[in-house]
């Protein structure tokens, strides 16, 4: 009978130093088994951009992942006094949409979770479209003159991931890079033949970038 119950508290024992090994393992420092991260940017940089970035892990210190991101602002500008022609003021639009493919290596710790070291490439279609404003009883109706712009360029961004149960995740880091931009828009120019009209002008540049991120979200 001693025998017996010796025995049975042996198990439960067993039983009790399983139960709480597998508890550790899946509240540890180290998340397990998750293999995609949604998140959302706090924008710091441009308050008027917004980001969604998907993360999917393909090893335990690499992954690869996708962003969405888009842009919207708008300004209005307006004179004290009506100008000449009943011009008003100016109001200027802008409108960006962009894709963000990147890869990440994992330094220390366990994907998606640790110091990581992320190659980003970026690439993104805007208009930028500016109306003059005037008061239609002594001027002209308004004028609209849209740009459009095309931007290319890539960034190595440095950054620490924190997942915590029972998975909001927190993400932030620093980044440098370069960007190509290149803008059209219709201007009055002098053409071939001498005459005054409307010509498609092109005009680019090469930027140098900066990039501090700072993501949130969960990972499943």
């Amino acid at each position: 009978m001693v025998a017996m119950k010796w025995k049975m508290g042996v198990s439960l024992v067993f039983v009790s130093a399983v139960a709480f090994a597998e508890q550790g393992v899946t509240s540890g420092s180290f998340p397990v088994e998750r293999r995609n991260v949604v998140t959302v940017s706090v924008p710091l940089q441009n308050l008027n951009q917004l980001s969604l970035e998907g993360e999917r892990v393909m090893g335990e210190r690499f992954s690869v992942g996708l962003g969405v991101f888009a842009s919207f602002a708008h300004q209005r500008s307006r004179f004290e006094e009506v100008q000449a022609g009943g011009l008003e003021g100016y109001d200027t639009s802008y409108l960006q949409f962009g894709l963000a493919p990147s890869v990440r290596f994992y330094l220390t710790g366990r994907a998606p979770q640790g110091l990581w070291v992320s190659p980003r490439l970026e690439a993104s279609l805007g208009r930028i479209s500016d109306e003059t404003v005037v008061n239609h009883l002594e001027g002209e109706p308004p004028s609209r003159k849209p740009t459009d712009d095309w931007a290319m360029g890539g960034t190595a961004v440095l950054g620490y991931s924190l997942v915590v149960e029972p998975g909001f995740t927190v993400q932030g880091g620093v980044g440098f890079g370069a960007r190509r931009e290149a803008f059209a828009y219709d201007a009055m120019r002098l053409g071939d033949d001498g005459r005054l009209g409307m010509v498609r002008v092109r005009q680019a540049t090469w930027l140098f970038t900066q990039r501090i991120l700072l993501n949130v979200g969960w990972a499943f």
